[in-house]
């Protein structure tokens, strides 16, 4: 007779061990990261330079968690940035006619945009990197017809004070950010959404065997994405207070590398945005690094690059990719 309390114990070791097992090599390189910088910039970790610092992961760590889920599902999401860019110039435009609430109506935008990379995926079965690449070009070519190229500056003092008001010495986005990671974290671990979502990544036939129903919840994944990054839209507008079409051009090779850096697996089933943070601060430290360095932008995208193979080659799972191949 089989004991549920013990299978029962057994999955949860197991889900755990799978959420938590990616984290020791991300930390490791945060350590070193750090460490390097230091030691060749002494100003490095001064507090001008951790203000710079924190202003320049806020955001992208938004961004990042949403993509996290898709990753984690074992799906791709190359609209992130357009959605954010987006998001980021319709508050510009309109936050004259609409004052704050022009946030929602952002976030609203955004949400529906994730949700029709959802329908595509999940309903009519398109590759979710064509889907979310072609759904990119689409949402580029609404952020050029909406600003018509233009740099547009924002002069609200009110929506710029929700990421530039400091606390403690530090902006306010900063808390804005680990506020949205720590429900994405606890999303992804706590929750029945999250134990679907890793389930889909793992195995989705053994997922749709045990009743999840996949479909839904490719969509419910897609949307949130869609969301975060329409917040990071926002919070990008409010801390810089102004873009254009041009907002986050070389911003996605950096974006997939931290949340492979963070120790999510691109075949999915793993990681999560517990350890995006980690790849973020790597990725986003490591540009502010290389800046102070003078390294140009080229060199700043081979190693960037580099990084994000390396660590896709360490966060595998060997096991799953030899099934894969036997199957």
């Amino acid at each position: 007779m089989i004991n549920n309390n013990n299978t029962k114990g057994s999955m949860n070791k197991m889900f755990s061990e799978r959420i938590f097992t990616s984290t020791r090599i991300p930390l490791l390189v945060v350590v070193v990261v750090i460490c390097i910088f230091q030691m060749v910039n002494p100003t490095f970790l001064s507090y001008q330079g951790i203000v710079t610092l924190v202003y320049a992961m806020s955001y992208f760590l938004i961004v990042a968690c949403g993509l996290t889920f898709v990753v984690m599902m074992g799906s791709f999401d190359f609209s992130g940035i357009s959605i954010m860019k987006l998001s980021a110039l319709i508050c510009v435009l309109y936050i004259e006619n609409f004052g704050l609430w022009v946030i929602p109506i952002a976030l609203l935008v955004c949400a529906a945009i994730g949700f029709i990379n959802g329908i595509l995926v999940a309903k009519l079965s398109v590759p979710s990197f064509m889907a979310t690449l072609g759904i990119s070009i689409v949402v580029d070519g609404i952020a050029l017809l909406t600003s018509k190229g233009f740099l547009h500056l924002m002069n609200d003092e009110g929506f710029r004070s929700i990421s530039t008001t400091f606390i403690a010495g530090i902006p306010s986005v900063f808390y804005w950010s680990i506020a949205i990671w720590l429900l994405c974290t606890g999303l992804a671990v706590l929750t029945p959404f999250g134990r679907r979502t890793y389930a889909i990544g793992a195995n989705s036939r053994a997922a749709a065997l045990s009743g999840i129903n996949i479909d839904r919840q490719r969509i419910l994944v897609f949307t949130l994405s869609g969301t975060l990054a329409g917040a990071a839209g926002v919070f990008y507008m409010s801390q810089l207070g102004g873009g254009s079409v041009e907002i986050g051009g070389q911003m996605m090779i950096p974006l997939f590398a931290s949340v492979v850096a963070g120790g999510t697996s691109l075949r999915g089933g793993s990681g999560g945005p517990q350890n995006t943070l980690l790849g973020v601060i790597i990725i986003t430290w490591i540009q502010s690094g290389l800046r102070m360095l003078g390294t140009g932008l080229d060199t700043q995208m081979v190693v960037l690059g580099i990084i994000a193979i390396a660590m896709s080659i360490a966060t595998t799972d060997r096991n799953k990719l030899m099934r894969s191949i036997v199957k």
